[in-house]
């Protein structure tokens, strides 16, 4: 009676998927926007060097999320970009870039993580790494 109501059906994982496909978009935007405006408030008022650790940590989490969204959603290109982003913001080390080429970089990516929630989307696209549910029917001879 209970079994079947647990029972992992395809219509069952197809809705576990939607589901988690929908929270983790719901969590790249939010991170990414948190980057955002992290990003534009370090661009606009010069930040002390205490914050700019923040802001490469912030922009760092925001670019490792558009990542993997964008790796599952088929778009290597962005994934690239991002990695980028990722590889300049790494709060792991210190950049000893000048102020003008920060300034550029913080704003070239201001751009990015401001255009990343039209980049992806809601659809996948045709090159999207996607598990396919395929039955299994059993034969007897």
């Amino acid at each position: 009676m209970f079994a079947q109501a647990f029972t992992p059906g395809p219509a069952n994982l197809l809705h576990d998927r939607q589901q988690l496909q929908s929270t983790a978009l719901l969590l790249t935007r939010i991170l990414t926007l948190i980057a955002t405006v992290t990003l534009a408030a370090a661009v606009l008022f010069h930040p002390p060097s205490d914050f700019r650790m923040a802001v490469c940590i912030i922009v760092s989490v925001a670019a490792a999320t558009v990542v993997v969204r964008s790796l599952f959603t088929g778009k290597f290109l962005w994934t690239l970009l991002f990695l980028g982003v990722l590889g300049i913001f790494t709060p792991f080390h210190r950049t000893q870039f000048s102020y003008l080429v920060i300034s550029i970089l913080d704003m070239a990516t201001l751009m990015l993580l401001a255009a990343s929630p039209m980049i992806l989307g809601r659809s996948t696209s045709h090159g999207a790494l996607k598990p396919s549910i395929r039955k299994l029917e059993i034969t007897r001879h």
